[in-house]
């Protein structure tokens, strides 16, 4: 018998065994690599394609959805947000609300996307515009007390507003908002514009071009007044050890009127407080101090300043010698310290360190614990005053000797 005419024979024995070795080899596959579908744990941004020129999305479209994804575990282990793309394309819409379904897909070799939540959105297209309205400035806040201003100018008088239609029908006009409160010079501000409609709203949505102004406003004093700085007269010294650090004013300026012009002219570009003493101050001073005006001046605002003085006790260091404690000693031992004597540099107030007595400052030695033997021993230092600081101790490490019997000289239990 010819080998043509066996396989013509046993065909369908031969494809059957052929199927069954496929079935057998992917029942095998999937054993070893699982098919896995379940939620990708983190949203995929969604791609917006269009729309097409001319027409612009209007209102806020969702920024990303939720994948469901098919694939093997070992495809699983390795797949990125990155190799996942959601895609909305508007580019063949037209003005209109629109359901635009979402496409997605997977890079990784063996996996497919199975569902999309959302698996459409809406959107809202329009035909894109844009228009010139005016700038107009909106002042808030007083000047400082007797200061008048002239009108804010600004470098721009109108600007375009571009956006969908719809939005840009309903913006008026482009606002510059400046704040006056307690100015004293001569403003030169850059001032974002905002959209506003007629009821002085905000209008989203749109894009102003361009979008900010420079906006300057005059601020001056008329005739009689005069702006001067206000200087503490402060008077005798604080308690030793002590020192001033800063003085502030508030306010640090004052105006001044005069019916007098020479008067005003010849004024000079500060006035005194009323004394301040300082006499073994050690704390930070504050006092409602009354100006002293000068003769035919009066002040436009409140005739007093609030001083603050700060007072600080002067930083320094001393250096300490200090005899070593020993706790912790079990019952029945001696210990022995080399050495016994200790320097500890302190840094902290002068007047405070200048004060320091014995027991403020101890170096004690933890024996708890330890063994017979020869022991280095980090000491800890105890200082009791606030604001006191350790810099150094010499030596940092203190070798301790451990024994069952006393020393020549035994260091006494405390």
């Amino acid at each position: 018998m010819s080998v043509r005419r066996w396989l013509w024979d046993n065909v369908e024995s031969l494809l059957f065994a052929g199927l069954l070795a496929l079935s057998i080899w992917m029942a095998g596959v999937s054993a070893a690599d699982p098919i896995e579908e379940r939620v990708f744990p983190s949203p995929i941004s969604i791609t917006y394609r269009g729309p097409a020129d001319g027409l612009l999305v209007v209102g806020d479209e969702p920024n990303d959805a939720r994948v469901t994804v098919r694939a093997p575990a070992s495809a699983w282990e390795r797949l990125t947000a990155g190799e996942i793309q959601v895609v909305a394309d508007l580019t063949a819409l037209g003005a209109g609300r629109h359901g635009v379904p979402l496409r997605a897909s997977v890079e990784a070799i063996g996996a497919r996307v199975t569902v999309v939540d959302p698996i459409q959105i809406d959107v809202t297209i329009e035909q894109a515009s844009e228009r010139l309205v005016p700038v107009r400035v909106l002042v808030t806040g007083e000047t400082a007390a007797g200061y008048r201003t002239e009108s804010p100018t600004v470098s721009l008088t109108a600007i375009t507003v571009v956006g969908p239609a719809s939005l840009v029908e309903q913006v008026l006009e482009a606002t510059a908002t400046i704040d006056l409160a307690g100015t004293d010079r001569d403003l030169d501000l850059s001032v974002t514009l905002r959209p506003v409609d007629a009821a002085g709203q905000l209008v989203p949505g749109v894009e102003i071009l361009p979008p900010i102004a420079r906006v300057g406003v005059d601020v001056s004093l008329p005739g009689g007044f005069r702006s001067v700085a206000v200087l503490p007269l402060l008077t005798e010294q604080v308690q030793a050890g002590y020192r001033v650090t800063n003085v502030t004013v508030t306010p640090p300026t004052v105006v001044l009127f005069s019916s007098d012009p020479a008067a005003v002219a010849s004024l000079p570009g500060f006035v005194l407080t009323e004394p301040i003493s300082l006499a073994s101050a050690t704390a930070t001073i504050q006092h409602r101090a009354l100006i002293d005006l000068p003769q035919g001046f009066s002040a436009v605002d409140e005739p007093s300043v609030l001083v603050e003085v700060t007072i600080e006790p002067i930083l320094s260091s001393i250096t300490l010698s200090r005899q070593v404690e020993i706790v912790g000693l079990a019952p029945g031992s001696y210990a022995q310290a080399a050495p016994d004597v200790v320097s500890v540099i302190l840094d902290g107030p002068l007047p405070v360190l200048e004060s320091l007595a014995p027991e403020d400052v101890r170096v004690v030695l933890d024996l708890l614990g330890r063994p017979v033997g020869i022991h280095q021993i980090e000491p800890e230092i105890i200082v009791l005053p606030q604001g006191v600081t350790v810099r150094t101790l010499l030596p940092d490490s203190i070798e301790v000797t451990v024994s069952r019997t006393p020393f020549a000289t035994p260091t006494p239990l405390p």
